[in-house]
């Protein structure tokens, strides 16, 4: 990404985190970085396009945050980082959010994604999303997983 007053550029060793829908693309840019461990973690900068009336970030653009997590889980797992997910599509069940702090215009927002569970048709998930120093929400979801070529199984 190409770094511009409007959008500063991530921190080091983070790469842009494709987007699957214009919903993602309309509220992003979104990064992933790949940790030594294993583990993923997702990142933004909060934009003029993320704050809401009181100039901190939308609580709606944290929950896609928290959302678009789901995605990083199944990549992942499925070892194909940037591709299609192996185990086919999700979809959200629940996704249960408590928001801990405001997110400050400018501030690097970020979550390291962690799987709670997961069974064939089930994927159990938690993080801490914070500003790199203060949390910002916590969030836990449940995702219904489907076949390779969608549908229920």
């Amino acid at each position: 990404m190409t770094e511009t007053p409007d959008h500063p550029a991530p921190p080091a060793g983070y790469t842009p985190l494709a987007t699957l829908c214009p919903v993602d693309s309309s509220m992003g840019p979104w990064f992933v970085r790949d940790n030594d461990d294993g583990s993923r973690t997702v990142g933004f900068r909060i934009g003029a396009h993320h704050l809401n009336a009181n100039g901190v970030c939308h609580g709606g653009v944290t929950a896609t945050f928290a959302d678009i997590l789901a995605r990083v889980f199944n990549e992942t797992y499925s070892g194909r980082s940037g591709a299609a997910p192996v185990v086919g599509k999700m979809a959200t069940i629940t996704l249960d959010i408590d928001y801990l702090g405001p997110g400050l215009p400018g501030a690097w927002i970020e979550a390291t994604p962690e799987v709670v569970k997961r069974t064939g048709k089930m994927l159990f998930t938690q993080a801490l999303i914070t500003d790199g120093q203060s949390p910002v929400a916590r969030c836990k979801a449940i995702y219904r997983l489907f076949q390779q070529k969608g549908g229920t199984d």
